[in-house]
């Protein structure tokens, strides 16, 4: 199968959340023994080498007047402007925003990570931007042969023909050693509005699991991080690779709020053998949630007070998250998964 991949993303190793997204899933297809090759055509330059099948061709912004006007009929159209042949297989929008790119190509699918209103709900404001982009998610499931969602969630928000795909990462050859210190972690991309609900969260959490905990340690890290100066609190600032941070914590604390779609971290985190602590929005996309403590954000203190006081359970946890991973978001999982979404459609 030839198969043609259009994303705002580009597939780096230490990139966007979507951006590791995208690569996994199309080594997963080249694994495969499948032809790929992805157009990504965000405006930033690449920071790191793209895979082989990747390549980057940036779409000049327009005048903001004109973008404007015309989001209000189409919005998010932009990618149209990159005028692509449609001679593969099958030409998958990795993003709603990249549908306008293959929206005329004779077998065409799409992958919606999020809701744009369930998230705008989820976080107490609907604003214009918000309603365009849930239009955007609207047009490209209706004009897509194969509609895909990386949660169910997202699927029956979107309704219609959408089925729920598992979303891939990379899983790492060996685990992380594990950490016998209660050192918890927030890593994030800190301009996401959630991951600074979720820090609020958080910190409003930490004295009470000090104070049943002694000692315990709450590591930051991440591009943006934010200062802060709390008892326990240690941060790391921007780190080389995600591992890096991982590798200094005995659990991943994410007090997520109710948004949706997977969250790459909590993917990431299971793979390299890191348990999780979070809420059900947190372990969205999971195929079950595997290595993580699930709870509400009310009782988040007393959860991950628990799982940094108990060592055995941490480990076990760490074990079954980092097997489900592998077993069901591995790159070959998720392309053999997407490859029997598409088996009615490409021969």
């Amino acid at each position: 199968m030839r198969a043609l991949l259009v994303s705002e993303h580009l597939p780096e190793a230490e990139g966007t959340a979507s951006g590791r997204l995208l690569r996994a899933a199309g080594q997963g297809l080249v694994d495969a023994g499948h032809e790929v090759t992805a157009v990504c055509w965000t405006d930033r330059e690449p920071a790191e080498e793209l895979p082989p099948w990747a390549s980057w061709r940036p779409v000049a912004r327009g005048h903001a007047v004109r973008d404007h006007l015309q989001a209000l009929v189409r919005p998010r159209w932009a990618s149209a402007a990159l005028q692509l042949p449609d001679d593969h297989d099958i030409s998958f929008a990795e993003d709603p925003l990249s549908w306008a790119a293959v929206a005329g190509h004779r077998r065409t699918g799409v992958v919606v990570h999020y809701s744009c209103l369930v998230d705008a709900r989820a976080l107490g404001r609907v604003r214009p931007h918000d309603l365009q982009g849930h239009r955007a998610d609207r047009r490209a499931v209706r004009g897509a042969a194969v509609p895909l969602a990386y949660s169910p969630r997202v699927a029956a928000a979107l309704g219609g023909r959408t089925s729920w795909l598992p979303a891939a990462v990379d899983v790492p050859a060996e685990p992380l050693p594990l950490r016998p210190e209660p050192r918890a972690l927030l890593l994030a991309g800190w301009d996401w509005p959630p991951n600074q609900a979720a820090l609020r969260d958080l910190l409003a959490a930490w004295p009470s699991v000090r104070q049943r905990v002694p000692g315990a340690e709450l590591l930051l890290a991440g591009r943006g991080c934010p200062s802060v100066h709390a008892d326990g609190v240690r941060v790391l600032g921007e780190v080389p690779r995600a591992v890096d941070a991982f590798a200094e914590a005995a659990v991943l604390a994410f007090p997520c709020p109710p948004t949706s779609g997977p969250k790459t971290k909590v993917l990431e985190a299971l793979a390299a053998g890191l348990p999780v602590v979070t809420t059900e929005a947190g372990a969205e996309g999971l195929v079950r949630p595997d290595g993580c403590w699930t709870t509400t954000r009310a009782s988040f203190a007393d959860v991950l007070a628990t799982a940094l006081a108990d060592g055995q359970a941490r480990a076990a946890a760490a074990e079954a998250g980092r097997a489900l991973v592998a077993a069901h978001h591995s790159p070959a999982a998720a392309a053999a998964a997407r490859l029997a979404a598409l088996a009615t459609l490409v021969p």
